[in-house]
């Protein structure tokens, strides 16, 4: 099997996505083939999950609530997160929002001009509004690093997996042993 072939499957492996086909080219490869040096940890896996295949391994009976109480705490933690960044954002936009009111009403306090002409005072109120917002683009522009926050975030969307896996396992301990 090439390298790159083997990178690939890898991947697939490590993301859940292969078929027992593929899977099992995996498993011939790392038991049976010379590997590269970069694949030596993944042989070693593969070498342990081949050992432990006859090994019947006990489930706690406990385990479903165990792994239930993980998620929800894991799932509060997100909540919380996502609250504080949005709570951070909000009030950080006030703020410059103020700042900006406070800026616009003091500089134009002596400057009070009437215009009677429609088209004049539009150009004026948009140029005014492009300013303002200039100014909060600016501004917002610094909270670009927040996304890091969120797909740092992401791997833990994985654990629905994990969820998958705890029901199989607790349908397999509930069926009796032949």
């Amino acid at each position: 099997m090439k390298t790159s072939e083997v990178r690939i499957l890898l991947q697939k492996y490590f993301d859940g996505l292969t078929s027992p086909l593929e899977e099992s080219e995996l498993e011939k490869y790392f038991l049976n083939e010379q590997v590269d040096d970069e694949f030596e940890a993944d042989k070693l896996h593969f070498l342990s999950l081949a050992s432990m295949r006859d090994e019947e391994i006990p489930v706690p009976d406990d385990l479903q609530a165990s792994v239930m109480d993980t998620l929800k705490k894991v799932q509060n933690d997100r909540f919380r997160s996502n609250r504080r960044i949005v709570y951070f954002t909000l009030s950080i936009a006030a703020g410059l929002l103020l700042m900006v009111s406070t800026f616009i009403f003091l500089s134009n306090q002596n400057k009070t001009q009437y215009i009677s002409d429609p088209k004049i005072a539009y150009a004026q109120s948009r140029e005014a509004l492009e300013m303002v917002s200039k100014i909060l683009n600016n501004g917002t522009a610094q909270l670009t690093g927040l996304n890091k926050i969120n797909q740092a975030v992401e791997p833990l969307n994985k654990l629905n997996s994990l969820d998958k896996a705890a029901k199989n396992l607790s349908r397999l301990a509930k069926t009796p042993n032949k």
